[in-house]
């Protein structure tokens, strides 16, 4: 479970953070809600990790 998730937190923050970059380098429209979600699941994943840190 701590590996999951922590690739997950990290895959996903990673994705928000360089979508925008790569969207608008192709002349697309950014998603921004989905790309906020992206954020907010990541965010969630490290909080997972540091409240549970002793149980996983």
């Amino acid at each position: 479970m701590k590996k999951f998730l922590s690739t997950a937190a990290v895959t996903l923050l990673t994705s928000a953070f360089l979508d925008p970059l790569i969207q608008s380098g192709l002349d697309k429209p950014v998603p921004w809600l989905r790309d906020f979600g992206m954020a907010l699941a990541g965010a969630a994943c490290f909080y997972i990790l540091v409240k549970y840190r002793h149980d996983l």
